[in-house]
């Protein structure tokens, strides 16, 4: 009997854009197969009297019709629909909801603005390492949601009447930028974040992100325009004084499409409104969100307390990695790394070291030729949940370097080299793959690295050969190997 995986399918409806996200439960973890966003606008369908126009109806319901053909034929799946802002408040929703029925016969959800929050917090920490005291702003087309979380879970959760699309209708409806357009957003947005509790305004905050595309599009504009997607609020002033100058976004921008840019300005008035009233420096994107939260909500999936930890186990078992041994490799490597941290002082290196150790052999399920590289391009190119690009790739080079020649980049990112070296190391005195390692201290002095070995039998006589070969792969890294035997009769001096 074949047993098919589940699949899990979440439409997110928001304001602006509908999200759908299809995802794949494999070893205990979600692997996303399909994400697809259509921008519907549903919130500009809205009158002043909170009535649906029937032209945003049929805007919405095509999209979904276009979404169920991308799942309508997966077998074993569930389905969770979340619609929110613009269909809690609108007085025919009804209406709208007996027109999705027709083509798709799920319940929607329309969920309340506290619950927006609690899901797009539990979706970011799905995907990030969160810490002690975390703030959190999602900027969605009709409302915003702002979120204080204690590591994994959310503590405080608000959701304010502010969207990028509400707030272009009202007060940027012409496409016309300027100081007073955006005096007037930025305080209304300002009496709205002014109705925070308290625990908002605490600060000392240990990591502060913002989710959404309205997001995203600014941290987009200003790597285009300044080099750096950085938002700070020097940064966000800086580009609405140049909005202000260009009067319009009309063929402006090329890394944002326009319908996204249009509402631009009303989301930059709403985010310096939260800096300005949060007494906030900076704040870092995340691309997660309330469609992750939904997904991993409907899988029960169990939050890991370190989220790099359930990505890590899971490439492990996806690419079927011999884990006794990778474990014991891991060990071994950890074990002489506590005897250099301090002298080499990689002391912030060790867990990006002991993911490294762990998955250095998933290149062989492709081919073990080669399977340094494999396994480099593997996660270079894989999603990692709780990784930064930049931790992502020197997680890569790490594998990539544990066998033959190094990558020669490591030259120029010498702690990077150093623990190269631990893990090629530990890879070595590993090889035979017995199940007990040879007991090797290490010390470092600057570019050295001694290497002492217990004396006598032929598997030490074979590391002792493993490593005058290894000390030529070592000097383009500038370190020297230094080895002895506990006798302490000094072996000729292996250089690097």
């Amino acid at each position: 009997m074949t047993l098919f995986p589940r699949h899990y399918v979440a439409i997110d409806m928001g304001s602006n854009s509908f999200h759908l996200l299809i995802a794949r439960e494999q070893d205990g973890q979600l692997r996303i197969v399909h994400k697809e966003k259509q921008q519907v606008k549903l919130a500009q369908g809205l009158d002043d009297n909170n009535h649906l126009s029937e032209q945003a109806i049929n805007r919405g319901v095509e999209c979904l019709k276009d979404f169920n053909l991308r799942f309508a034929d997966i077998s074993n799946a569930q389905i969770r629909l979340v619609a929110t802002y613009t269909l809690r408040v609108a007085i025919n929703r009804a209406d709208f909801i007996a027109r999705v029925k027709e083509t798709l016969p799920y319940p929607i959800e329309v969920i309340s603005g506290h619950e927006e929050a609690r899901l797009i917090y539990q979706g970011i920490a799905h995907s990030e390492v969160l810490k002690k005291r975390n703030l959190v702003i999602d900027i969605g087309g009709g409302s915003t949601e702002v979120i204080v979380g204690h590591f994994q879970h959310s503590k405080t959760v608000t959701s304010l009447h502010c969207g990028c699309v509400s707030f272009h209708d009202k007060y940027f409806a012409d496409d016309i930028i300027d100081l007073t357009h955006f005096t007037a957003a930025s305080q209304a947005a300002d009496e709205e974040f002014s109705t925070l509790s308290k625990d908002y305004f605490d600060g000392n905050w240990d990591l502060v992100l913002g989710s959404s595309g309205t997001i995203k599009a600014i941290s987009e504009t200003l790597a285009e325009l300044y080099g750096s997607p950085e938002i700070t609020l020097t940064n966000l002033k800086k580009l609405k004084r140049q909005l202000i100058e260009w009067g319009n976004l009309e063929g402006r921008l090329n890394n944002v499409e326009f319908k996204r840019a249009s509402i631009l300005p009303a989301g930059l008035a709403i985010l310096i409104s939260f800096f300005l009233r949060l007494s906030l420096k900076s704040l870092s994107f995340t691309a997660s969100a309330l469609r992750e939260g939904v997904l991993y909500e409907m899988a029960q999936i169990d939050q890991y307390q370190d989220v790099r930890l359930r990505t890590v186990d899971g490439i492990a078992r996806l690419y079927h990695v011999d884990r006794s041994h990778a474990f014991r490799v891991r060990d071994t490597v950890m074990q002489l790394f506590e005897q250099v941290a301090d002298s080499w002082q990689l002391g912030d290196y060790s867990r990006l070291l002991a993911y490294a150790a762990t998955l250095h052999e998933i290149g062989i399920h492709i081919n073990s030729r080669a399977h340094q590289k494999h396994g480099a391009y593997i996660i270079a190119n894989s999603d990692l949940p709780g990784f930064d690009e930049t931790l992502q790739q020197q997680l890569a080079l790490l594998i990539g370097s544990h066998r033959k020649r190094p990558d020669e980049s490591l030259f120029h990112q010498p702690q990077l080299a150093r623990l190269v070296c631990l893990l090629r190391l530990g890879v070595m005195i590993n090889l035979g793959r017995q199940g007990k390692s040879i007991a090797v201290t290490v010390r470092a002095d600057g570019r050295h690295l001694h290497v002492t070995l217990p004396r006598g039998k032929r598997k030490i006589a074979l590391l002792l050969s493993d490593l005058e070969r290894e000390s030529k792969w070592l000097q383009p890294l500038a370190i020297e190997l230094i080895v002895t035997t506990v006798t302490g009769s000094a072996n000729p001096r292996i250089q690097g």
